[in-house]
């Protein structure tokens, strides 16, 4: 998590005490489920250093409106389903002043239908892709708002980079989950508007760890460029199995 990504979440947090009961006493109690474990838990658990530090750099400045910030944090374990039920014991038993949002889009998109419906504001710093803030007919969301770039244009420095440097070809490839696919559909119209010819695109399913097949087929398609929309371990996979 950045200092600009914890800044805005600090404004965020102040926004939730202004909205606070007047003469309310006691800390201010920001609840969030958290990957610790499993699938997301390396970058889960940034995020849960950068919430500590958050609440570590605002507390020592005498808190928000004079109250100190305490974090309640348990562990999703990267899984949608465990997420939506610690929201609902954010919200119902713990009685948390407010929540912020967990890691991934998959974990976030979930959780958003608890805060809608307690009409809970969540803000997100990590979350990106935004069919989740979207609002069709059929699945409003009013409570929950980004803090980060959307997913669709995560890979669009590389795009950037391929066309000004004249490289005609790309790749694309992601992982078979909400965000990655964002961002692969994304880089895919960015390329088209540069002028590049999209001369592979594939998904492939989460928690894959051979890659030999896919890269076998980038290799014969013989692009300039390969994009790669996934996770931080995916793409070191894909990286080392690149170079073997």
């Amino acid at each position: 998590m950045t200092a600009k990504t914890l800044g805005v979440v600090i404004v965020a947090i102040a926004v939730f005490v202004a909205s606070l009961p007047v003469g309310a006493q006691g800390p201010i109690r920001i609840g969030a489920s958290m990957s610790l474990t499993g699938t997301y838990a390396k970058l889960g658990n940034y995020q849960y250093e950068g919430y500590k530090l958050c609440a570590k750099q605002a507390n020592e400045k005498g808190g928000l409106l004079g109250r100190k910030i305490e974090f309640v944090v348990y562990d999703d374990q990267s899984t949608p389903a465990t997420a939506v039920r610690l929201y609902e014991k954010l919200i119902t038993e713990d009685k948390v002043d407010a929540v912020i949002g967990p890691y991934s889009s998959p974990v976030t998109e979930a959780s958003a239908n608890v805060t809608e419906k307690y009409k809970k504001v969540m803000v997100t710093p990590l979350a990106a892709t935004t069919s989740i803030f979207k609002r069709p007919p059929d699945k409003k969301r009013y409570y929950i708002f980004m803090v980060i770039s959307p997913s669709e244009v995560y890979l669009e420095g590389l795009v950037d980079m391929a066309a000004k440097r004249g490289l005609k070809t790309i790749a694309i490839i992601n992982e078979d989950t909400l965000f990655a696919k964002a961002a692969a559909s994304g880089a895919a119209e960015l390329a088209k508007k540069r002028g590049m010819q999209i001369v592979f695109q594939e998904g492939y399913p989460k928690g894959n760890q051979d890659f030999s097949a896919i890269l076998t087929k980038i290799r014969a398609a013989n692009p300039d460029v390969l994009a790669a929309s996934t996770y931080f371990d995916d793409a070191v996979a894909i990286t080392r199995q690149m170079r073997s």
